[in-house]
């Protein structure tokens, strides 16, 4: 066997010479050069010497069949055969990764039903009914905006995204699944603590406290209270501790009203700005809706 091994060997190694595929990391050693401009500064970029960035373009060239450098005494530049290559491998490389996105996307959604969400609110509630309908499945949220949401739908990264408004597109499923109502929480001895409802305009200019992962509320609020300070808390064990020792108001949603009761030192002021109401509607690409219709038609029942 050794001996028949040493009379292939030249004909084997022919043979992996010629089918000899391109790496990842000289498409991706590529692309930094055309971003850089030059091969010392791609090499500070990608952490390399310069020496072994030049072999690995060298070698980049003899794989091609071509140069893609034109060499000065002192300058070496991509040329048009070089500028060509790594558009075409920075076009490689995000094919590849939405290769792996897709796949990934496959394989865990056999074993996790992956939820995009705009809001952590109506999953607090929702999850335990959709673990309930899929108990086979890891039930998986994640909050993002609106562009990612749509896009892992898209993609399959997600099997259903929760928005805060109707998309004009045919190519998802659409259904209601409930609101969320946000509300001021302050001390009893506030100006405004005997008002059922009040505006933004009313407490604007007062320092309040707030949770750092509130999604689309987090930009709301600033907008509609520009004069005001969020101290952000990292966490709601975090902003529960503070809420503890601070006399500071924060804010609430009837969601979590329900889910934790009311704070009996506090009064729970309701935010009458439309700005304050938001309708949430649970996405699927159409394709899936059969496949969890009996969710649907629990969130239909609910709401």
């Amino acid at each position: 066997n050794v001996q028949c091994f040493c009379r292939i060997k030249p004909y084997v190694k022919r043979i992996v010479e010629d089918w000899d595929m391109i790496d990842t990391y000289l498409l991706e050693q590529l692309c930094a050069v055309l971003d850089c401009g030059t091969l010392s500064a791609a090499s500070e970029k990608l952490h390399l010497t310069q020496p072994s960035l030049t072999r690995s373009m060298q070698k980049l060239e003899d794989l091609l069949g071509v140069k893609l450098f034109d060499r000065a005494k002192n300058r070496v530049h991509l040329n048009e055969n070089g500028r060509l290559a790594a558009e075409c491998a920075k076009h490689i490389l995000l094919e590849e990764q939405d290769m792996i996105n897709r796949v990934r996307a496959l394989d865990r959604s056999s074993r996790t039903l992956a939820v995009g969400m705009i809001s952590p609110g109506p999953m607090m509630e929702l999850s335990p009914l959709l673990s309930s309908l899929y108990p086979d499945r890891t039930i998986a949220t994640e909050l993002r905006t609106e562009e990612e949401l749509v896009q892992g739908l898209r993609q399959g990264m997600y099997q259903m995204i929760l928005l805060n408004h109707r998309l004009a597109d045919e190519t998802f499923a659409c259904h209601s699944c409930g609101t969320e109502q946000l509300y001021f929480v302050v001390p009893l001895d506030h100006r405004l603590a005997d008002q059922a409802q009040c505006s933004f305009a009313d407490m604007n200019g007062e320092s309040l406290l707030m949770a750092d992962q509130v999604g689309y509320w987090d930009r709301i609020v600033r907008e509609a209270m520009p004069q005001s300070h969020f101290l952000l808390q990292n966490g709601i064990g975090a902003l529960t501790e503070i809420i503890r020792a601070s006399s500071l108001p924060y804010f609430a949603t009837d969601l979590t009203i329900r889910l934790h009761g009311r704070n009996p030192e506090r009064a729970y002021i309701a935010i009458s700005d439309d700005a304050a109401t938001e309708h949430f509607y649970c996405y699927c690409k159409r394709e899936n809706e059969k496949k969890y219709l009996a969710w649907f038609q629990a969130l239909a029942r609910r709401f």
